[in-house]
């Protein structure tokens, strides 16, 4: 698994298809729900996809936990939403901590951690 996180905009998605080319399965999760994700490939979106999960009362980490083989062949790539002030409503702190617990059990898991930023990548594991 390479797991590739930044912020909005900041070169991810390129980065993944500079590195693999092109993907045999693209899984958009701002379009799609997560439970469609059934084989290998780019898993986009992250960040949505715990959202809609969360917004159906379905426990993200448990979730993607146990999908974890079909995951570790993946390149997953999620959005930074943690940094900057803490949400008001409940929801948006449950999305803000679910994706947090996400992207923890998924670098737990990855053989590669990219963070991106303008463009530029810092490997923080592998």
């Amino acid at each position: 698994m390479h797991l590739i996180l930044g912020g909005r905009y900041m070169g991810k998605e390129d980065y993944a298809r500079k590195i693999y080319g092109t993907f045999a399965e693209t899984y958009n999760l701002a379009h799609e729900a997560p439970e469609n994700i059934t084989s290998p490939g780019l898993i986009t979106e992250l960040h949505m996809g715990v959202k809609s999960l969360i917004s159906r009362n379905i426990n993200a980490p448990e979730f993607f936990a146990r999908r974890i083989d079909i995951l570790r062949p993946s390149v997953i790539i999620g959005d930074e939403i943690s940094c900057g002030v803490v949400p008001v409503d409940e929801f948006s702190r449950q999305w803000r901590t679910e994706t947090g617990q996400v992207y923890q059990l998924l670098a737990r898991e990855a053989d590669i951690v990219d963070r991106i930023f303008a463009g530029l990548s810092l490997r923080l594991k592998g």
